[in-house]
């Protein structure tokens, strides 16, 4: 008669573990705590208040509360930073309640991209271990699941600016008529009927150009499937061809229409979960991009009646001029999968209250630091009523620096809506449409 050895069982329990996540039993009160980092009182540090400004001539104090390659570029004088207000948004009431019921069954095959018993909310809304082999991927499955995009949301003008690194010069905008919707927010609250592509698809984003005229009506239809196993369905439609074109796996780590982001990092992270070898580092306290955008300074370009946005400052203008405060924030390294991946890691910073990937460290091939990628996240207290009332963090602010190339991308945002966008205005024939 075969026996296992007493080590057998709990190396065989081991190993399921990784290949398929079982719900964890996290109480109530513990969900409830991991959504309010906030409810005992904000984080602090040494020297660390509002309207002190960090530059290369005190940065070292602050090097334990600073990013390392945001700490590389303060001492190197390629930018200051303002402490700006602690403010605090925290998930709604269904969301949390959401998150709650898909805890309870929730299942992964880790490694794999396949989730399974998902019903809204976050999928493991608890803590993450340091002694969990698969914290690191949990997160990045909070990430995809979070209020980041809370619902349908539209914004304009969206304007990228293509700059110099050096001079700071403009040498390109180009303005997007986006639209973006998922079904992971508000939406597993409200449960509309006729979700756009709430079977196979979780999320939705059409990305058309407005300007200048040599892009003009070329556009990203890009939908994000529920199975992160299988490829995601994007298609390019080029408006001087009339014609669309299907987007490899390895088009979405391209330069996107000649800036210095790939879709892939859209967000910080929009790529395929299972495309990725992912490890938690750490849960620290760092400054980070979390302000009110009366805060900001602001800027005339691209106004309207209702909205100035951010202006740009330090090295090149690349860094947005708002103010930045202490969160709570979980330290994630992703490694890629595939071997013509043009990067070797990627550092992703998400904020434990919003789950923004707010902040991005990119690795080249070599394994030398190529790219910073950094997202300023609006409290809704400083945006336009009709987004305001969500209570949630929200885009206010972006860039993307290439310091190999001393280039950068910023991006201009106004988000002007939360509201229902018709499942029609995802397809290639609404595109060819706008002609």
């Amino acid at each position: 008669m075969f026996r296992m050895k007493k080590h057998t069982v709990p190396l065989i329990a081991s190993l399921v573990m990784g290949v398929a996540g079982t719900a964890i039993a996290a109480t109530d009160a513990e969900i409830d705590a991991f959504y309010r980092p906030y409810a005992k009182g904000f984080p602090s540090a040494p020297g660390v208040k509002e309207g002190v400004v960090i530059d290369k001539g005190n940065v070292e104090q602050f090097k334990d509360v600073l990013s390392p390659r945001v700490y590389d570029q303060i001492k190197a004088g390629n930018s200051s930073i303002t402490v700006g207000k602690q403010l605090t948004a925290p998930a709604p009431a269904g969301f949390v309640a959401a998150s709650k019921k898909t805890a309870a069954k929730v299942k992964v095959q880790f490694g794999k991209g396949k989730i399974e018993g998902y019903e809204g909310g976050m999928p493991f809304p608890y803590e993450p271990s340091a002694s969990d082999p698969n914290a690191g991927e949990k997160l990045a499955w909070n990430n995809r699941y979070g209020l980041e995009i809370p619902d349908d949301i539209t914004v304009g003008p969206f304007v990228w600016e293509y700059r110099d690194g050096n001079t700071g010069k403009i040498n390109r905008t180009v303005d997007f008529d986006p639209s973006y919707v998922s079904n992971t927010g508000f939406r597993t609250i409200n449960k509309p009927e006729n979700l756009p592509g709430s079977d196979d698809f979780f999320n939705l984003l059409m990305l058309a150009v407005k300007s200048p005229q040599d892009l003009k009506d070329t556009a990203v239809l890009f939908k994000r499937r529920v199975d992160s196993s299988r490829d995601d369905d994007g298609q390019l439609y080029l408006g001087f061809q009339r014609r669309a074109r299907r987007l490899s796996t390895s088009a979405t780590t391209d330069p996107f229409l000649g800036s210095n982001v790939m879709i892939e990092e859209f967000r910080g992270f929009n790529g395929k979960v299972s495309d990725f070898n992912w490890k938690f580092i750490s849960t620290k306290n760092l400054l980070a991009p979390y302000y009110s955008h009366k805060d900001a300074k602001l800027r005339d370009d691209y106004k309207t009646a209702d909205w100035r946005a951010p202006a740009y400052a330090g090295k090149g203008q690349c860094w947005a001029a708002v103010p930045w405060s202490l969160r709570k924030v979980y330290v994630v390294e992703m490694t890629p999968k595939r071997p013509d991946h043009p990067i070797s890691k990627r550092t992703l910073y998400i904020d434990a209250e919003s789950f923004h990937g707010i902040l991005s460290e990119v690795y080249d091939r070599k394994g030398e630091f190529w790219k910073l990628w950094m997202i300023g996240a609006g409290h809704p207290s400083g945006q336009l009523p009709a987004v305001a009332k969500k209570g949630i963090w929200v885009w206010d602010s972006g860039s993307m620096i290439d310091v190999q190339a001393a280039q950068c991308t910023t991006l201009n945002f106004r988000v002007t809506s939360l509201d229902p966008i018709p499942p029609n205005v995802y397809t290639i024939e609404a595109i060819r449409s706008r002609q």
